[in-house]
């Protein structure tokens, strides 16, 4: 295992891209550094006592870490635990003393951290040439805590001698893990550090952004520094970051702030996962940073800059050579207000808009007291209609341009501070220095339209203020507040909805049901008598805005309102695609301008905070560029008094593990365990017959049954009319029957193929046809009667389950749909499972079959029948009362995908269908793959491209004016009531509406400064990042 892992073995025939044709190298030795690791390593492998066959001392302690991370031992378990096993275990064991022992074996492999002192106030860090100082020297706090509850009393007559020495304890420390050798670990696993090439070597270059590799930002990288990128093993990082509670408890105010480091240079279905990421550093709560967060940087700013300027000798393990590692920060991703934090720029006031800069166009509320960003129309053409609209939008302005570096460094030589990053040598010349996080923008327009529409207090953004905020700026006067005496009535906006119309809404929400692992169960944030939506994580907001607000809002909303979100709702499924394309970009980048300015005509100012202002820019930077595991933190959390230090002896004790278990593959761990819904068979490569499925020597929960001959019948016709390889035979006997008699040739094939073919395969293959092999006689002859049926079965990267089985759960997931092809008129069938049924052939081949009920489907050329609908926006629905296709109610396991359904809000009988794809899918094109023809780009669609619906705008706008396009006010219900006490000493007539300010005050944002990803369970909380 060793020497595998030291001599890399050959790449065979794998090509090397690009100036560095590292395969032509000679082979090496390891440097001293990479050497002394592997004596480590080989002595580590020592057994564990004599004659152990199973343990050595390494993998030993391997496990003790492991279940020390999966249960969250603390460290005096651990020491009873080794004394235990030293007494139970023979003579010349290995098993260390104490944990020391345990950790000392840990730190010579290299993953150890650094404690660095720092200032309570975070004005420096005690290193360098502050390192012997025992007072800050710019706020002269002490660098160690009051022990004066622990001083000894010198006139105390039982001290014995001198008075006792405390340990001095300092107020503050940063916890620092070493970037250095943490990345040339990467290079000393085999098959690790050939992946760190993959952005070279197995990365498809044809147009589409799929990895950060194929964006502008890491092309503009190449260009300006042609020496970094002529080695594919130099790394280009992504740094995260952002504070979080690890209590959990959010009446505890702490706040922790992780650096994590990303490696862009594996493939997306690694980089993304959380054992390739890197902690860089931990800093201590319970206070944020900060402005001062550039203090606590330094040591990680001193070595990026080293391994660029310097790099370090590492010995890459695949190709067996050393050569100098580089490494560079490509950009940074964070929420909003961790973005002002590591930026420099201030996310709050005037000026909150950091791509915008000094040319965000904002103004503040007198009623509402607070910053609205409207003046969006910049951002259409220069020729678009609504330019000169002058009733529904405030003044025109030309789109702000990005700030280059050094425009930015002239904006901050104006202040005291700029940001640490730029004393990195390429910082100033990137694209993109700092990313905005879609899903946190995403999550926080959701919370508002939810409160908006729903009226939720303290979410709305409409109510009094708004109103009065309205009639300053003297626009929808049917919307101004009416003064009645004693009362004020506030008009009902044509987003308003009725008490009934909010319980239909939050029913719906209530319960729906979603496949298992898409989502949490969003029924329990959902209150339907109060007409509350509260509690929504991040996720839970992606999957509501993307796919349920558009399905419930068409029969609630006028199409004025419904139709701006909806297109907001498919501008964010886009761009949260896998796949991406310029071209594609370019047009939701266009679009989503015409979609905000759309909502400004419906929604009031205050309705425009600045989340709402940042889609306009999220587009280009996802053409310009392309993490977060808090949950896993807070797990780490074993001791309240000294929670960092717990989360820095958890991550390192993790760290080793998922280290050393790249050398041990017989441990059950995140690196080598299955995904969620993923088959243990699923990626076996087989050359058996398209039909064939690999077996499952893992089945369980399964009944025998016997078929009826009929459904025998059935079954077995249906699979051979879908193989592939007996395609000849079909159109043989098909032709035969025309020949003999052409009437009822479609009957007479469905009764009579199956003997026919068994007779027409049993005589060439007596014949030695060189057509029929053996797997084409076991089909021929047919299944064994006793057929296998689960109520639950993986297949395709998806959990089925029979409509029966899921009866009592809070998850759906009997939905599948078969694709059509050109035969069908590209028409999808959409069903509902009742049986999932195995049926085994000779030579221990089983074929999945899926029983369904099928719905109706429309003829082909229509999109519309009497049980299925597709409405202009693109959304399909069908009645699931009328099945169709009873006698042809089987499908292979291998056609079928993943749907579910959502009630109409107005018709029971009908339900809008919500196609899905598997969670952990990458499209990926083979390397030799080449792009022939650019008519043929767009064939093969990202998923989220051909199945979310589309508005497409008027791209020219409209003349109209806004009163003859937006009826403001709705006819059908009674405005609200509110006493003139709460609004005592307003002036109604005021029209100073907007006042300046040079505060910066907090926006009325819903900010969740939690990371958040998919859920893997329905009943736990998903504060885990996909």
């Amino acid at each position: 295992m060793i020497d595998n892992m030291i001599r890399g073995e050959n790449l065979g025939n794998d090509t090397v891209g690009g100036a560095d044709d590292l395969n032509m190298q000679d082979c090496e030795e390891p440097n001293d550094n990479a050497d002394r690791f592997f004596r480590v390593l080989r002595d580590a492998e020592q057994k564990l006592y004599p004659n152990c066959k199973k343990l050595t001392k390494l993998s030993f302690l391997v496990r003790l870490f492991q279940m020390k991370c999966l249960y969250g031992w603390s460290n005096k378990s651990i020491e009873g635990l080794l004394e235990f096993f030293k007494l139970a275990l023979p003579d010349g064991h290995l098993v260390p003393d104490s944990l020391y022992s345990a950790k000392k074996v840990i730190r010579d492999l290299g993953l150890e951290y650094e404690k660095i002192d720092a200032c309570v106030n975070d004005c420096v860090l005690y290193r360098n040439e502050y390192a012997d100082l025992e007072q800050c020297p710019i706020c002269m706090e002490s660098r160690w805590k009051s022990v004066h509850n622990n001083v000894v009393n010198k006139s105390d007559e039982t001290t014995i001698g001198k008075e006792k020495k405390n340990k001095k304890v300092p107020n503050k420390i940063l916890r620092y893990f070493p970037l250095t050798p943490r990345l040339q670990r990467l290079f000393m696993t085999k098959h690790v550090a050939s992946d760190m090439r993959w952005h070279k070597e197995g990365r498809v270059n044809d147009g589409v952004l799929r990895h950060p590799a194929d964006s502008m930002a890491w092309k503009r990288l190449d260009e300006l520094h042609p020496w970094f990128a002529s080695n594919s093993r130099n790394v280009r990082l992504g740094l995260a970051s952002n504070g979080f509670n690890p209590f959990g408890v959010m009446s505890t105010s702490h706040s922790t702030w992780p650096i994590v480091l990303v490696p862009y240079n594996l493939p997306p279905w690694m980089c993304l996962k959380q054992p390739f990421w890197i902690m860089s550093m931990l800093i201590l709560g319970p206070k944020s940073p900060g402005n001062y967060i550039d203090v606590y940087l330094q040591p990680l700013i001193e070595e990026l800059k080293h391994l660029w300027e310097h790099g370090v000798e590492t010995y890459d393990a695949s190709l067996e050579h050393n050569f100098r590692l580089h490494a560079a920060i490509l950009w940074t991703i964070n929420d909003f207000p961790a973005y002002a934090v590591l930026s420099g720029w201030s996310t709050k006031g005037e000026l909150a808009c950091p791509c915008c800069h000094k040319n965000t166009c904002s103004c503040r509320l007198k009623h509402g007291q607070k910053q609205c960003y409207l003046g969006n129309r910049r951002f259409l053409e220069p020729d678009h209609a609504w330019r000169r609209n002058k009733i529904s939008f405030d003044n025109t302005r030309e789109a702000p341009k990005p700030l280059t570096g050094d425009e930015v460094i002239e904006e901050f030589e104006k202040f005291e501070q700029k940001s640490i990053f730029f004393n990195l040598p390429y910082w100033r010349t990137l694209l993109l220095r700092h990313n905005l996080d879609v899903m946190h923008t995403e999550k926080n327009i959701c919370d508002s339209v939810l409160g908006t529409i729903l009226d939720i207090e303290g979410k709305t953004k409409d109510g009094l203020n708004t109103r009065l905020d309205l009639q300053a700026m003297g626009i929808r006067k049917d919307l101004h507040p009416l003064d009645e005496g004693n009362k004020y009535i506030l008009p009902p906006a044509c987003y308003t909805l009725t008490i009934d119309e909010k319980r239909i809404l939050c029913q719906f929400l209530k319960d729906v049901k979603v496949p298992d692992a898409y989502a949490s169960n969003i029924g329990r944030c959902v209150q339907v008598k109060e007409c509350k939506v509260s509690r929504l994580k991040t996720h839970d907001c992606h999957v509501i805005f993307q796919r349920l607000l558009p399905l419930v809002i068409r029969g609630l909303l006028p199409k004025k309102v419904c139709e701006p979100l909806i297109g907001l709702s498919g501008f964010f499924a886009e761009l949260c695609s896998k796949e991406l394309r310029v071209e594609e970009l370019d047009r939701i980048n266009d679009q989503i301008a015409e979609t905000i300015c759309k909502l400004e005509q419906v929604f009031p100012p205050s309705f425009f905070d600045v989340m709402m202002h940042l889609p306009i820019h999220l587009a280009y930077e996802a053409k310009v560029a392309s993490p977060r595991y808090l949950r896993t933190l807070k797990g780490y959390v074993c001791n309240k008094a000294h929670p960092e230090g717990s989360i820095a002896e958890g991550y390192i004790s993790e760290e080793c593990m998922t280290f050393c278990l790249w050398y041990l593959h017989d441990m059950d761990t995140k690196l080598n365990r299955l995904e969620r819904n993923v088959d243990s068979c699923q990626n076996k490569v087989t050359f058996s017959l398209s039909v064939f499925a690999p077996v499952n020597h893992n089945r369980r929960n399964y009944m025998v049954k016997y078929l009826t001959k009929s459904e025998l019948h059935v079954a077995h016709h249906y699979i051979l009319t879908n193989c592939e390889e007996i395609a000849p035979w079909v159109d043989e006997h098909i032709e035969e029957l025309t020949t003999t008699n052409p009437r009822n040739v479609e009957q007479r094939h469905k009764e009579q193929f199956s003997k026919w073919f068994q007779s027409r395969i049993t005589q060439l293959y007596n014949s030695r046809d060189e057509r029929v092999n053996d797997q084409i006689l076991w089909l021929a002859r047919g299944p064994d009667p006793r057929a296998r049926v689960y109520s639950r079965y993986i297949m395709n990267g998806f959990l089925f389950r029979t409509k029966e089985a899921e009866q009592t759960l809070k998850t759906q997931n009997s939905g599948v749909v078969v694709k059509g092809d050109e035969r069908t008129s590209c028409i999808d069938w959409f069903g509902v499972i009742q049986k999932i049924i195995a049926l085994d052939y000779l030579g221990s081949q089983e074929v999945i079959l899926f029983k369904c009920d099928w719905f109706e489907v429309p003829p082909p050329g229509r999109n519309q029948s009497r049980g299925y609908k597709k409405d202009e926006y693109g959304f399909i629905s069908v009645d699931i009362t009328r099945l169709q296709y009873k006698d042809d109610s089987f499908i292979l396991g291998i056609q079928a995908e993943q749907v579910y359904y959502a009630k109409d809000v107005k018709n029971q009988n009908w339900c809008s269908v919500i196609k899905m794809k598997p969670r952990n899918l990458f499209a990926m094109p083979n390397r030799e793959q080449e792009v022939e023809d650019e008519s043929n780009t767009y064939d093969n669609e990202p998923y989220q491209l051909s199945e979310i619906p589309i508005i497409q705008h008027d791209v020219n706008g409209n003349e109209e004016s806004s009163q003859d396009m937006i009826g403001w006010c709705r006819s059908d219900m009674e405005g609200l009531r509110i006493d003139v006490n709460v609004v005592e000493g307003v002036n109604l007539e005021d029209d100073n509406v907007f006042e300046n300010s040079d505060t910066e005050e907090e926006d009325d944002m819903s900010i969740d400064d939690e990371f958040v990803g998919a859920c893997l369970d329905n009943d736990e909380d998903d504060d885990e990042f996909l």
